[in-house]
């Protein structure tokens, strides 16, 4: 799901659906001829065994997947993002950084799907407090890159649901379905934007800390109930 660009990587058997290190032409077309900045290229590598330890915790390919598997994994991506995005926003100062973060919210998706798998009341779900550091431009763009990596690999999960699960954007898939037909545009976007905005190393070492946060921390919170196990 956490899926980053990584043109070099060969097309697994498996599609690889929490990997921000990873997109071919086969699963996104998005150009990736540029070199990628220092701080991208660190996030791609170093983040690497955060990563892998998510991608054991969730698997959207298996056919024995069962609806109420998949409504429990969204119930616990909602309780993480709801607070993350949320102070994330707070930060403020996204516009001249060239980011609409309203744009990019996924709160309310994830609470569109939970309504129409029959979860009546998402705001009762358990919500994170123990979240990764976001209160600084260099945090906040370190939260980002994971999230906005799940954007990419989502739509591969959501051919996925919806080969396993018959689940559609419509009926209860809208969250990995992301931005759909613009997911290649905000991405590129983002890479701009963290580019622009990450000019030392010293900045760098501070992304790529809070991007490993937060792979660790939603790897914990998942693990706390299962994942989709």
């Amino acid at each position: 799901m956490f899926d980053l660009h990584d043109p070099t990587r060969p097309d697994p058997t498996r599609p690889d659906p929490l990997d921000p290190n990873f997109t071919t032409a086969k699963h996104m077309s998005i150009n990736t001829a540029s070199s990628p900045s220092t701080v991208l290229t660190r996030l791609r590598t170093e983040t690497r065994p955060e990563h892998d330890a998510i991608e054991a915790v969730l698997d959207f390919t298996s056919e024995t997947l069962k609806i109420s598997d998949y409504r429990h994994t969204l119930e616990r991506f909602y309780g993480f993002y709801l607070p993350l995005e949320a102070g994330l926003v707070k930060m403020g100062g996204w516009a001249q950084r060239g980011l609409d973060l309203t744009d990019r919210q996924k709160t309310h998706l994830l609470e569109t799907d939970l309504r129409v798998l029959g979860v009546n009341n998402p705001e009762m779900l358990a919500v994170c407090t123990d979240l990764p550091p976001h209160g600084t431009v260099n945090a906040a763009f370190g939260c980002l890159y994971v999230l906005e990596g799940a954007t990419l690999g989502g739509q591969v999960i959501t051919k996925s649901i919806h080969k396993h699960l018959g689940v559609t954007p419509e009926t209860g898939g809208s969250f990995f379905n992301g931005y759909a037909e613009r997911t290649g545009m905000m991405w590129q976007a983002f890479r701009a934007a963290i580019t622009a905005s990450v000019p030392s190393p010293s900045d760098e070492d501070e992304v790529v800390a809070a991007a490993k946060a937060t792979f660790s921390k939603l790897h914990h919170w998942l693990r706390a109930n299962g994942g989709n196990q």
